[in-house]
């Protein structure tokens, strides 16, 4: 018999899915939670309804002062992105399990089925180009009956659209002879024209063909395509776990920003309509200019 606490014990001794010294006080505070909890209890006799009873009284435990292992509550709610991370980490215990073959074959994590809660987006939050190419290289792999994810991630990318209207653009929104793409109606409900990369441009063309008004990336049926289950699980096998899609927005213009380019011209670039929405990228270029006169002079 395997009980949380000794399996998550080893995890630890183990360094989890790293080195040890990584694992990190954050980690070990999120692990001596769920042993708080679910620690004398076997580990495959553990139900959805213990971690659902968990994560209700997580929320109303809320935050904690005084650091990383704090115990002290501040009374302030804790945010979505942290208690989904709570979720991951106990998932990884269950799959540490079965790496150790201490469940069954067929068992199956209770963590599975658990609804994420709503995150903010946080702007500084963002996929890197070396990160885009490792969730490239899975979605090649794991996407065998879509056909077009590997496309739309590289157009999200290059061109920093939201996905929505990516996914929402038809045929008649690609100017092939002058390589750009037209978004009708934006988020802030104003047309905007965007540049094709050359890599961007030779995925679209790659794509079956489509009429005028059918959707370049539309579902079977002509729909739209619910790209999340597949983002998720390609994220999952990319070691990129619990990133949105939308972090890849946020890396175009983060990349901008490092390469020099202009508030004024990210903007344009981003269809945004006001200086306020693109200056969250504009600690990227400072922060490169920051260690250019670093290393002129000192």
């Amino acid at each position: 018999m395997a009980l949380w606490k000794d399996v998550t014990q080893a995890y630890i001794h183990a360094g989890g899915n790293t080195r040890r010294e990584d694992l990190g006080q954050a980690v070990l505070s999120r692990l001596a939670f769920w042993n708080e909890v679910l620690g004398d209890k076997e580990i495959t006799a553990i139900s959805a309804d213990d971690i659902d009873a968990a994560l209700a009284a997580l929320a109303g435990r809320g935050r904690l002062k005084g650091g990383k292992m704090a115990t002290a509550a501040t009374g302030k709610p804790l945010a979505g992105a942290t208690i989904n991370r709570y979720v991951s980490q106990a998932g990884s215990i269950f799959k540490y399990a079965r790496r150790m073959k201490l469940v069954p074959r067929g068992f199956v994590a209770p963590t599975r089925g658990v609804e994420r809660y709503p995150e903010r987006p946080d702007p500084e939050r963002y996929l890197r180009p070396e990160q885009v190419a490792a969730v490239l290289a899975v979605a090649r792999v794991l996407d065998r009956r879509w056909g077009k994810m590997a496309a739309l991630i590289v157009v999200a990318f290059h061109t920093g659209l939201r996905v929505g209207a990516i996914l929402d653009a038809r045929g008649r929104h690609v100017d092939w002879d002058q390589r750009t793409l037209t978004v009708p109606r934006t988020k802030n409900d104003e047309p905007i024209v965007v540049s094709l990369s050359t890599e961007a441009f030779e995925h679209l063309k790659r794509l079956p063909k489509v009429g005028p008004d059918e959707r370049l990336f539309g579902a079977k049926g002509g729909g739209i395509f619910n790209h999340r289950n597949l983002w998720n699980r390609i994220a999952k096998e990319a070691h990129l776990e619990g990133h949105v899609f939308h972090e890849l927005r946020h890396g175009h213009g983060t990349l901008l920003a490092r390469k020099g380019t202009s508030q004024q011209m990210i903007m344009k670039c981003m269809g945004h309509k006001t200086l306020s929405a693109s200056a969250r990228y504009a600690h990227a270029n400072i922060e490169d200019k920051h260690e250019i006169i670093a290393q002129v002079f000192g």
